[in-house]
């Protein structure tokens, strides 16, 4: 045949090839690293891949309370402190105001979400010279799973006199109007709080 003639040795397969240098590569990366290994003893680069690691049959699985011998994790006690925190009430931070600056006064209107506040005494607010925090905690005799609702501004753009300074809760509305006097009745407040 024509293929005789023009290749007389047979041509190895393309697979056979890949394999034969896929092998001699390996095998030529594993002598340089028993060469390197053997001419440099215990301060070879590669002395660590050196050792051969078996489990003798012998061997027996030591398990117990404390031991870890592979698995998925195991809790090993329930925390006092994580079934008392499934029965807090979760805090919403609220997002939803807005606020004026009026003269000798900066005026903070916030609005809550619709059937939260039920009565006045729902609404407490806590002024300090820097910082303003308005709660809004469930009625007495409401769910455990209601929300306690908080708006707190701090540091605020200027310092207010907590002594005279007020809110007004309207149900019907179901928004808290804050009313904070300036210390510094002539500054002008560019912004609610401070950055």
């Amino acid at each position: 045949s024509i293929l005789s003639f023009l290749f007389p040795k047979q041509l190895p397969a393309p697979e056979a090839q890949d394999e034969r240098s896929c092998s001699q590569a390996s095998s030529s990366q594993a002598s340089a690293l028993r060469q390197n290994i053997q001419s440099k003893g215990e301060n070879a680069y590669y002395y660590a891949h050196n050792r051969k690691f078996e489990v003798p049959p012998e061997a027996r699985v030591i398990s117990g309370p404390g031991l870890v011998t592979g698995g998925p994790p195991v809790k090993l006690e329930v925390e006092a402190g994580q079934s008392e925190q499934s029965s807090e009430r979760q805090v919403h931070a609220l997002r939803n105001f807005s606020w004026t600056d009026d003269g000798t006064k900066v005026k903070v209107y916030v609005q809550l979400p619709p059937d939260v506040l039920r009565d006045v005494s729902q609404v407490t607010c806590d002024f300090a010279p820097r910082k303003l925090l308005i709660q809004v905690t469930p009625t007495s005799g409401a769910r455990s799973s209601e929300a306690v609702y908080v708006c707190k501004v701090e540091p605020l753009y200027g310092d207010i006199v907590p002594e005279t300074s007020s809110f007004r809760a309207n149900v019907e509305k179901a928004k808290v109007s804050v009313a904070m006097q300036k210390k510094n009745g002539s500054q002008t407040w560019y912004d609610l709080k401070k950055t």
